[in-house]
């Protein structure tokens, strides 16, 4: 399993800050981060205070002695010019994948700076162990079953049993940010889309319903400013409200389903008013939209493990049902997007695999195995998660497992 440690503010400009040997006290460099920021939070150019000297170089940190790693860890050490965003791509074949490469050094403090000379863990010890057991296990089961292709483009394949190969990213960008999730039916979002800066030029003449909408580069207006929460130069993402989601076998209220429909950057706001620019958009966003901070949610990185085979027994573990889907209910396959009754109440977390499965009609007959989920993002009983394996195709109503 991935864990998540939530990031901070990512400037969204970037560029890189070098250090001069007559002003030891300047950083060195500065990370690159992703255009689109992830951060709830406001964004600071200051570079951090307080460096010292740790062995031939300065740092604001208490990075660990390499020496002190496993002999099966992977490190690299930090020259003028890196960031984090480059060493993910360098490293993990995509640069969105950064926060995980910060998540393995915990002792970078701010995501924003990293100094020539200090000592990046890549890959810990039980990464190391991981390989090494996949190098030398036997095969459990005859059957190759393929896997989902890493960032590179290549097909890993392996026999069932353990887990395989080096880490890849369980989804992309649009997986995370333009879908959704379940929450609070009465979340409270109280800023506003209220109109466009061209609402002129999308207005219909004689039109008895006027269907107006906003995507990339237009300027909107938002009901809301600072008095409730906007800030300037921060990062927004654009939600709608949609129906209730039930548990397709229960009827129990499971939450209301809300679809992020565009990411906005404010350019100016008062104390109740505020404007922005749309940076992207999944959909058109309306008039009535509501904003909410942008998540800090990295994708996850994993290695993944083959499939239960037909002769396997259930795990024992947690079982829940697929509740929501994007766009289709049925026939759903490898890359649909989906959602579960089971969250981080249930100890279910990005990163986690989960097996779907339907029941027999037929008394005292197997299961007949469908394929496999990945979890993208957990809210508190519910998850967002993707088809990455199918055996056949599934619908909502079919049953989840977590492996």
């Amino acid at each position: 399993m991935v864990s998540v440690r939530r990031v901070v503010t990512i400037l969204l400009l970037t560029f890189a800050l070098s250090a001069s040997g007559a002003e030891k006290k300047a950083p060195a460099t500065k990370t690159d981060p992703p255009r689109k920021a992830r951060s709830t939070t406001t964004s600071s150019t200051r570079p951090p205070r307080n460096l010292h000297l740790v062995g031939d170089h300065w740092t604001p940190y208490n990075p660990p002695d390499p020496s002190t790693y496993s002999p099966t860890s992977k490190t690299y050490k930090i020259v003028r010019g890196d960031t984090l965003w480059a060493l993910g791509a360098k490293f993990y074949g995509n640069a969105y994948l950064w926060p995980q490469l910060w998540e393995s050094n915990t002792w970078v403090t701010d995501a924003h700076w990293i100094y020539p000379g200090d000592t990046l863990l890549v890959e810990g010890e039980a990464a190391g162990k991981a390989a090494k057991a996949t190098a030398s296990a036997t095969t459990v089961h005859p059957e190759v079953i393929p896997q989902p292709e890493a960032t590179t483009g290549e097909t890993i394949t392996a026999a069932a049993g353990p887990v395989l190969g080096p880490p890849v990213a369980l989804g992309g960008e649009s997986d995370i940010f333009c879908y959704g999730y379940i929450g609070d039916p009465d979340e409270p979002m109280p800023n506003a889309v209220s109109s466009f800066e061209d609402v002129e030029t999308k207005y219909v003449v004689g039109a008895q319903r006027q269907d107006m909408g906003a995507a990339v580069p237009d300027i909107i207006f938002i009901d809301g400013g600072t008095s409730t929460g906007i800030v300037a130069g921060e990062t927004y993402i654009v939600v709608s409200r949609g129906a209730i989601v039930q548990n397709p076998r229960t009827k129990e209220n499971l939450g209301r389903q809300y679809n992020y429909r565009a990411q906005v950057k404010i350019l100016c706001a008062t104390e109740s008013r505020a404007t922005a620019i749309v940076t992207q958009s999944c959909q058109d966003l309306r008039v009535g939209d509501r904003l909410k901070p942008l998540p800090s949610v990295p994708i996850p990185l994993v290695r993944i493990a083959a499939m239960p085979t037909v002769c396997d027994p259930p795990s024992g573990r947690t079982t829940g049902f697929i509740v929501n889907a994007k766009d289709f209910k049925y026939l759903l396959g490898e890359g649909s997007l989906v959602e579960v009754n089971l969250g981080r109440a249930e100890l279910v977390q990005p990163g986690d695999f989960l097996t779907v499965f339907r029941d027999s009609t037929v008394p005292g007959t197997p299961r007949q195995l469908l394929g496999e989920i990945g979890v993208l993002t957990s809210e508190n009983h519910t998850a967002t998660a993707k088809i990455v394996r199918m055996r056949y195709s599934m619908e909502i109503g079919d049953r989840v497992e977590l492996k």
